[in-house]
């Protein structure tokens, strides 16, 4: 059997080519569950540690042009979990047409992208998909918009054709963990993230709920409807590590972050050079 593996914005998900369509699953990298791992350290500036803030103190208030306002991992940011989020996040980075999906490397030609299916008052960043390791990317956000991103993470996304005993909440969980420990280094606007492996969704953090999907037809994994009956992933699993980021203060702000592990030999060097417009 042949497996092709793609990578999607910080979610590592293969798929495994098989002249049966019920074998033609979300395939993934299953069994052990990420453990909290040493944080890499490439060298960047490190003025001291970015502080946390809960929901309560946090709502309605903005970074104030110092340092940016991170919630706790057990917190409720935005009235719901970092697990939840996770879903969320998955759920829309999937749902874009390739033509128009703000994940991928053209969109450093198309800043405008940044902007695509984002709903309410919070928004989504992503990393490098489609085997790619760096992106470097410049985006305008709303004032008042809280950001939240995966800083590497994978999924396991079941097909509605798969055979039963690969569709269970038990097998995609385990298919759609973490595998082998994260190092993970962030700054933003220079100030080093102190311990971003806590921000996890497996068990040590904010475990998030198996949830569904919907691809579009021009989707970005190149599946039709005969691999993938009604282009639904059901049901799915995720695993990673995520930052939820307050509203930041309108003017430039600069994200970057290197992360290796989760998956077997996977990397993200991820830069966002944004720029918060003022009311």
């Amino acid at each position: 059997m042949e497996t092709r593996t793609l990578v999607m914005a910080g979610v590592v998900a293969a798929f495994a080519a098989s002249a049966t369509l019920a074998e033609a699953a979300g395939r993934c990298f299953p069994r052990q569950q990420c453990q909290a791992g040493q944080q890499a350290s490439p060298s960047a500036p490190d003025d001291g540690p970015v502080p946390e803030v809960s929901g309560a103190s946090a709502a309605g208030t903005e970074s104030g042009g110092r340092l940016p306002l991170i919630a706790p991992i057990n917190s409720l940011p935005g009235g719901q979990t970092y697990g939840r989020w996770a879903v969320e996040w998955q759920q829309w980075a999937v749902s874009m047409s390739k033509a128009s999906n703000p994940l991928l490397s053209v969109m450093e030609t198309h800043p405008e992208r940044c902007a695509h299916r984002q709903v309410g008052r919070v928004w989504f960043l992503g990393g490098a998909i489609l085997g790619e390791t760096n992106a470097d990317r410049v985006c305008e956000v709303p004032a008042g918009k809280a950001l939240f991103f995966p800083m590497i993470n994978t999924a396991y996304y079941a097909f509605l054709n798969d055979s039963e005993e690969t569709r269970t909440e038990a097998f995609v969980r385990n298919a759609g963990n973490c595998t082998v420990p994260a190092e993970i280094t962030i700054w933003i606007d220079g100030v080093k993230v102190p311990r971003p492996t806590r921000y996890f969704t497996g068990p040590s953090g904010s475990p998030s709920p198996i949830f569904n999907a919907q691809l579009p037809p021009d989707n970005i994994f190149k599946l039709d409807t005969a691999a993938a009956t009604d282009l639904a992933f059901s049901p799915s699993a995720e695993q990673g590590y995520y930052l939820f980021i307050y509203p930041m203060s309108p003017g430039f702000h600069l994200i970057r972050w290197v992360a290796h592990g989760c998956l077997p030999d996977f990397v993200q060097e991820i830069t966002y050079r944004l720029t918060v417009l003022p009311r």
